[in-house]
């Protein structure tokens, strides 16, 4: 008797034991913290070449206050797995290094040390700039520094000449820096202007940088004069002078760390003169308060080879919100109304397959009267045929009820019909589809890495007053190459060049230069601010 008692005492602290060995196995104590740090081009890169160390004095490496302000733990500190791969993601969000990992080694009884390996990317980018398609061509110049002196601020300053609707030469400037003065705070600012128009941006914002972080909040500030572009789908277009002014000021609380909810709050100020009435914009001379609770849920992935050749972090998972508002009238100009407004997101991955939708709807109301009703839906997906081919697509469908204001949607290159004539095709409602068929044969020559693509685009836009199927639908087909920088991960840094043919018309519709993939192959459920859905419309 005494032996089975003692056996199965025995037993019991065997169990205990051994979930207490499970309970702490996932966390580990970080004795040292070791960073290193390799610059762009190394010795032992594939893409190595006689210049690299030449270019290399170019760039100055990472400070390393820039890495210890990501590092979610400290010396000391009991951490979990978790808690390392968050680390990595953010690091790479950074979008100052191609690579980002973190290793551990054991050196005693659950004590480790970590070692932080990061590989720069190139953030000089002198450029020549050469853009066309559709009818229209750009040239220019443009320098672009993504981490000065090491210390993660990115300036850019580019002259570009437009000869899209006699534009011109236009001017950008901008500098952003995250973590000011090494605080949680974000700031951006930029001026763009040509002889139609001066923008004018500011931005101070404490964004969502951890799965921990409670609280986000900002301002925002935009200062606007010249000329918007009202088209005709003959090709002309009307010039509407105005003047605008907007400041925004959020306010956003979080809680939990998976699965998260979020309570926002926007205050807007908006204030613009528009001489021509049928120019009169969504709102205007109206201020917004919106009240949003949403939450999110995430898994992350790794991609590669989906859109780029340099690793991508893909969520999955879903997203859901629910906006009420009130908007009041600034002056005599503006509306009175109240506005409601949801938005779910949804994704699917199975390790080959991917499947993203969202969709939004929106209106707002005087009484029981209903108006600026809108309706978005968005699906992006992919599949992995083999290695190295991928099948992609896009679906994107905008419409408008009852929106008795200004509304001008564009379908042409820019916008995903390639072999299209820029500004000719504009509505108030679209729908626009692209087909991708990926390849990345992975054939470096030195820094640049190549793919191919074989695509097909098609759209329509139609107004309010029609219905879609009394409206004609646009065709493009095509191919396209894929000049990609290997010594960043940024998706501006690679140059698409597609060679399109027009459908609907029957005739070559020319080659198309830009930068970037038409489209992302996958969504991202993260945070967003409230928002007027179907407000953003095309101006140039």
């Amino acid at each position: 008797m005494f032996l089975n008692k003692f056996q199965s005492f025995i037993i019991v602290i065997a169990f205990l034991a051994i979930n207490r060995v499970d309970i702490f196995s996932s966390e580990i104590k970080v004795r040292n913290i070791n960073f290193d740090k390799r610059n762009v081009f190394d010795d032992k890169d594939k893409d190595h070449f006689f210049a690299s160390k030449f270019l290399n004095f170019f760039h100055t490496t990472t400070q390393d206050f820039i890495i210890e302000d990501e590092l979610l733990f400290s010396e000391g500190d009991f951490i979990d797995i978790d808690l390392l791969t968050e680390t990595e993601r953010n690091l790479r969000r950074t979008n100052l290094f191609t690579y980002a990992n973190i290793e551990i080694d054991s050196v005693g009884d659950n004590l480790y040390d970590v070692f932080v390996v990061t590989k720069d990317r190139w953030s000089l980018y002198p450029a020549i700039l050469f853009g066309s398609g559709g009818g229209v061509t750009n040239y220019g110049a443009r320098v672009q520094e993504f981490n000065l002196f090491g210390t993660g601020t990115a300036v850019s300053v580019e002259a570009l000449n437009r000869s899209e609707n006699d534009i011109g030469w236009q001017g950008f400037a901008s500098i952003e820096k995250q973590r000011i003065l090494r605080t949680e705070l974000t700031f951006y600012g930029a001026l763009q202007a040509n002889k139609y128009k001066t923008i004018q941006y500011l931005n101070l914002y404490k964004p969502y940088r951890t799965l921990e972080t409670e609280f986000s909040y900002g301002l925002f500030g935009l200062n606007s004069f010249g000329d918007d572009f009202v088209f005709s789908n003959d090709g002309t277009y009307l010039l509407a002078p105005y003047n605008e002014t907007r400041a925004q000021m959020f306010f956003s609380k979080s809680w939990r760390k998976t699965d998260r909810i979020f309570a926002s709050g926007m205050v807007e100020y908006h204030q613009v003169k528009r001489p021509n009435e049928i120019t009169r914009q969504v709102f205007d001379n109206s201020g917004k308060l919106l009240l949003m609770f949403s939450s999110v849920s995430q898994k992350f992935y790794l991609s590669e080879k989906v859109n780029y050749y340099h690793i991508d972090d893909m969520i999955v998972g879903g997203y859901g919100s629910a906006t009420l508002g009130k908007i009041f009238s600034i002056g005599s100009n503006g509306e009175d109304r109240y506005y409601v407004a949801a938005q779910g997101e949804a994704s699917y991955y199975n390790g080959t397959s991917y499947l993203f939708g969202q969709l939004t709807g929106a209106s707002a109301f005087s009484q029981s009267t209903a108006s600026y009703t809108y309706q978005e839906f968005l699906g992006l997906g992919f599949v992995k045929v083999t290695s190295g081919l991928v099948l992609a697509a896009r679906f994107r469908q905008q419409t408008a009820w009852n929106w008795s204001a200004f509304r001008q949607l564009i379908i042409d290159n820019d916008i995903g019909l390639r072999g299209f004539e820029a500004n000719k095709l504009s509505g108030e409602n679209r729908i626009i589809s692209n087909v991708e068929f990926r390849y990345f044969p992975d054939i470096p020559i030195w820094f640049v890495n190549f793919s191919g693509v074989a695509f097909w685009d098609i759209g329509t836009v139609w107004n309010q007053d029609k219905q879609l199927f009394d409206t004609k639908f646009y065709n493009a087909a095509g191919l396209g190459l894929r000049f990609h920088f290997t010594k960043s991960s940024s998706p501006s840094h690679t140059l698409r060049v597609d060679f399109a043919y027009n459908i609907t018309d029957g005739k070559f519709g020319g080659i198309v230069f830009s930068s970037k993939q038409l489209f992302s192959a996958f969504g991202n459920h993260d945070f967003k601010l409230p928002e007027i859905f179907g407000s953003i419309i095309d101006l140039e």
